[in-house]
């Protein structure tokens, strides 16, 4: 594939209504934008179906893509299959001026003879692959890795908690002690105040006199 004039749609011709379109996206496709456009999927097999809706205001243009990409797995670096599901839309609105108003909304002319939609074809398809490509066997472990982390902070949780209730338990023993304590020894200590070696001089001193 040298260009993308096989996504090429003829929509001036087009009556009013619906009209679907399909397209095949195989190796060719994904070399094509890899080697022209930086994309880093090489190898797939999708088959793409473009639905136009026209009216007097606007062209509705819904895109549905499914199959698989080849993917290289971030962290053992082998090659799978992933598979994607696409279901997007895009709203080609009559205006004076052909300009792309937002990632939605396309701006054409009553005179613009056609549109191509492969770029956008394999935008939705990058859109759809994740951030991080794993390969199926990781996604298990992955899985029970967070489910470790979510139980992990809920026993942090759990001990805090019981941290706190044995503290205030001990805080409140403490004080109980202590006012016992208090209340214990005071009849002892006021008869520590007088020393029983005085008693004993004071008997000595009587016994003198």
């Amino acid at each position: 594939m040298k260009d993308l004039r096989t996504f090429e749609i003829d929509i001036i011709a087009l009556k009013f209504g619906s009209h679907s379109f399909t397209f095949d996206l195989d190796n060719h496709f994904f070399s094509y934008f890899k080697e022209y456009q930086n994309g880093f999927v090489e190898k797939g097999n999708c088959k793409a179906e473009v639905i136009l809706e026209k009216n007097e205001q606007l062209i509705r243009a819904t895109f549905i893509i499914d199959g698989t990409v080849e993917l290289v797995c971030d962290r053992s670096l082998d090659e799978f299959d992933y598979e994607v599901d696409v279901n997007d839309t895009i709203l080609y609105k009559y205006s004076e001026e052909e300009k792309e108003l937002t990632e939605e909304i396309v701006l054409i002319t009553r005179r613009t003879p056609s549109i191509n939609v492969g770029e956008l074809l394999h935008e939705f398809l990058m859109l759809d692959i994740p951030m991080k490509k794993l390969h199926p066997r990781f996604l298990e472990d992955d899985s029970d890795q967070y489910r470790e982390s979510e139980d992990s902070d809920n026993l942090d949780d759990n001990s805090s908690e019981s941290k706190k209730i044995n503290f205030i338990y001990s805080s409140e023993k403490n004080k109980e002690d202590k006012k016992g304590s208090k209340n214990n020894t005071t009849p002892s200590s006021e008869e520590d105040k007088i020393d029983p070696r005085w008693n004993i001089l004071k008997k000595f001193k009587n016994n003198q006199n």
